[in-house]
């Protein structure tokens, strides 16, 4: 009956924005609580209009090496969710990231468009034209990096029953997050640290970004974060093996 109400309410297009605070029905926002495992998160974002900051140089660069710098130090595991575009426009960085047994790479859409509106500020996108995004994404990826994501990640966790649908239909896991790390847009490592390390429980998935110029502080923050989660006594994993799915590459813990 559930599913019926949904599928009804999607077709009449008045099915509620899935917000990432969220526990919605396919969306997956953390791990076991009795867990003492927290998987770090980081978003590759790139829209038309970051492309054209690219092109037209007020931006240096959408990819932060520094932040995969400090997790490699730091031996740490994480998650990439990272847009098609992204993956296009550094297939270089993208390539090393999915060769990294640290590191897993996911689906985060082509170009960032907002599934469900309003949605921060991102652009919109047509009913038709959702589930080609998804696949156009997923072929990007994996034709940079070689390896084909098992979870997908919506831009602004901004979603419909019916999205989420569409993205089950594509073979894909939908992972929003229970810890805004907040590092968009803000240039203080120290409030990064802040909110993140106050958010966290056992099973937490973080979402932090590695897209260099709207994230300016993020790989400054990373050692506070680390060292604050391990004070607690937090391991750190991937998100394939937050959620026990077999991995395809080997986590290790501090």
């Amino acid at each position: 009956m559930r599913a019926l109400l949904l599928a009804l309410l999607a077709l009449s297009g008045v099915a509620g924005a899935i917000r990432p605070s969220l526990d919605a029905p396919g969306v997956i926002t953390h791990g076991p609580r009795a867990l003492q495992d927290v998987a770090l998160t980081f978003d590759a974002d790139m829209t038309p209009g970051m492309e054209q900051e690219l092109r037209s140089g007020r931006v240096r660069s959408f990819d932060n090496e520094a932040v995969v710098r400090v997790l490699e130090q730091a031996g740490i595991p994480a998650t990439f969710f990272l847009t098609g575009m992204w993956a296009q426009v550094y297939p270089a960085s993208a390539r090393a990231m999915a060769h990294n047994p640290l590191f897993e790479i996911e689906d985060h859409s082509y170009d960032h468009p907002g599934f469900a509106q309003p949605c921060y500020g991102l652009a919109g996108i047509a009913p038709g034209a959702k589930a080609p995004d998804i696949l156009r994404a997923q072929r990007a990826i994996s034709q940079a990096t070689g390896d084909t994501p098992r979870y997908f990640r919506f831009p602004g966790g901004c979603a419909t029953a019916a999205d989420v649908a569409l993205a089950h239909a594509a073979g894909l896991q939908v992972v929003h997050w229970d810890v805004v790390g907040g590092d968009v847009n803000q240039p203080d490592p120290a409030v990064i640290v802040r909110q993140t390390l106050r958010a966290v429980q056992g099973g937490s998935i973080v979402v932090l970004h590695v897209s260099g110029g709207h994230a300016p502080a993020t790989a400054l923050a990373l050692p506070g974060i680390i060292a604050g989660l391990r004070q607690e006594g937090y391991r750190f994993v991937t998100v394939q093996a937050l959620l026990g799915a077999p991995a395809t590459h080997t986590p290790t813990t501090p």
